[in-house]
C-alpha cells in the first residue's frame, strides 16, 4: 500500500514539475489549469485565456479572436464540428481528438507526436520544443 501512494505522489510531482518548466508564462498557467485544476486568470492572451476557461469551467468559447482557434474550442467543449478549420494541422488536430481520426498528416512533427500523446498515450520524448514537451508530460499524467 505504501508502494503505491508513493507512486502516486511521484507522478502527481511529475505533471507538477513539467508544468513548472514551461517558460512561456501563458502556456504555464494554462498547463497548470488543464492539470491541477488552477485559474487561468492570469492568461495575459485573451483567446488562450477563453480556451483556457472553456476547457475547465465550461464557459464560452464566443470571444476567440481567432476562427479557427474558436471552432476547435468549440469542438472539444460542445462536440461541434471541425470541418471550418482552415488550419489542415489544427483540423486534423481536431479530428483527433474528437472523433479518433488519425494524427498521421500533421506535417508539423512536435505537433503530429503531441496529437500521438494525447490521443493514443504515445511517448512525448521526441518532442524537440521544451515547452510543448513538458506540456504534452504534464497532460498526460
Amino acid at each position: 500500500m505504501r508502494l503505491i501512494i508513493a507512486v502516486l505522489l511521484m507522478l502527481s510531482g511529475y505533471a507538477h514539475a513539467s508544468c513548472s518548466s514551461i517558460s512561456d508564462s501563458d502556456q504555464r498557467t494554462y498547463c497548470y489549469a488543464k492539470t491541477k485544476g488552477e485559474s487561468c486568470s492570469t492568461i495575459s492572451n485573451s483567446d488562450l485565456r477563453t480556451a483556457c476557461y472553456a476547457e475547465t469551467k465550461g464557459e464560452s468559447c464566443s470571444t476567440i479572436g481567432d476562427s479557427d482557434q474558436r471552432t476547435y474550442c468549440y469542438a472539444k467543449t460542445k462536440g461541434e464540428s471541425c470541418s471550418t478549420i482552415s488550419n489542415s494541422d489544427l483540423r486534423t488536430t481536431c479530428y483527433a481528438e474528437t472523433k479518433g481520426e488519425s494524427c498521421s498528416t500533421i506535417s508539423d512533427s512536435d505537433q503530429r507526436t503531441f496529437c500521438y500523446a494525447k490521443t493514443k498515450g504515445e511517448s512525448c520524448s521526441t518532442i524537440s520544443n521544451s515547452d510543448l514537451r513538458n506540456e504534452c508530460n504534464a497532460l498526460k499524467r
